[in-house]
């Protein structure tokens, strides 16, 4: 087994940490990476909320990650999804019997003193060193370094997991993970030679049986290759690698004809015609990720999805990663 101070801190088996993952990040996903020997984590808002209701809302995913698993689980605390009360969410996780907590989104000095008045450990996910240097100068036990290689929103600066890792290594003196671009067995040992101490994935996650994403997300991700994701919105400083979607070619045309008000006005309409109940009608990414509308969704995910072929449990991908890493290092 592969043991770091990763695995020492978190209590894990193995050090995979799950991504953050925003909408797509529910319990059952997070209980069943745990029961595979790494850390689930529930996101900040598992199949969108209002925000008023995001608190609650995670409350009920971490009820279900318990009922399911009795290893070790954690939440993320992304700043711009929980809203204006940080610490009212904190105090639910503390009430839910949350041990570890991975904050994302804004600044680590913000709870990471009151997440460890409460005995929390904390990790906090960055784009580059300086953060890393505050992150640790705030408290953090664990930064994530996160490369441009991955899903979602981007640091600006652009930095890939092969630069990125070694110069946060060789910047703090705390455990670091290494993400971004990491999705099988050569990945994990990659980033351990880089001088990461464990690695965090969430697309590697999206096409398994226990993710509440659509099945049409899931399949698009089996069929993509190493060109299957874009970046969009540079023109309005929300860098973002999503599937390549006809909508996110859109955004990536307007980024090259620096179209940025045409860019806004697309943000602005309903991405798709179906009326689903409960949908958030101008969130592109729920139209994608949870509505199964490929054609004018949006869908977060990164460059390593070029690695996933099948759908299968998250616990497997768990044991098969570790197993290709254990059997390379």
């Amino acid at each position: 087994m592969i043991k770091t101070r990763v695995t020492e801190l978190l209590g894990i088996e193995t050090p995979i940490i799950e991504g953050g993952m925003a909408i797509a990040g529910n319990g059952e996903l997070a209980a069943a990476v745990s029961n595979g020997g790494g850390l689930g984590v529930v996101s900040s808002n598992p199949g969108w909320s209002k925000q008023s209701e995001r608190t609650k809302n995670v409350r009920q995913h971490l009820r279900r990650a318990k009922a399911l698993t009795d290893k070790s689980l954690c939440a993320n605390m992304s700043l711009q999804l929980i809203g204006k009360n940080p610490e009212r969410h904190l105090d639910m996780l503390v009430e839910e019997g949350v041990k570890i907590v991975v904050t994302s989104g804004g600044s680590p000095g913000v709870l990471t003193q009151t997440a460890k008045d409460y005995g929390l450990t904390v990790m906090h996910v960055v784009a580059n060193v300086r953060q890393a240097r505050r992150s640790e100068d705030s408290g953090v036990d664990i930064v994530v370094c996160e490369g441009y290689e991955a899903g979602g929103i981007e640091g600006a600066d652009e930095i890939t997991s092969m630069v990125l890792i070694p110069s946060v290594v060789d910047a703090v003196s705390i455990p670091v993970v290494g993400a971004g671009g990491i999705g099988n067995g050569r990945g994990m040992v990659a980033a351990l030679a880089l001088g990461a101490e464990g690695i965090q994935m969430g697309s590697a996650f999206l096409a398994t049986t226990e993710c509440h994403v659509h099945q049409n997300f899931k399949q698009a991700i089996v069929e993509a290759d190493d060109t299957g994701t874009v970046m969009i919105q540079r023109m309005i400083g929300r860098l973002s690698r999503v599937i390549k979607t006809p909508r996110a070619l859109q955004f990536q045309d307007m980024d090259k004809r620096g179209a940025a008000g045409e860019m806004q006005e697309l943000m602005a309409t309903t991405p798709s015609d179906a009326n689903i109940e409960g949908a958030p009608t101008m969130d592109a990414q729920w139209h994608g990720q949870m509505g199964g509308d490929m054609e004018n969704g949006e869908a977060a995910a990164g460059q390593s999805i070029t690695f996933v072929q099948e759908v299968k449990s998250a616990s497997d991908v768990v044991r098969d990663i570790t197993a290709e890493a254990e059997a390379l290092a």
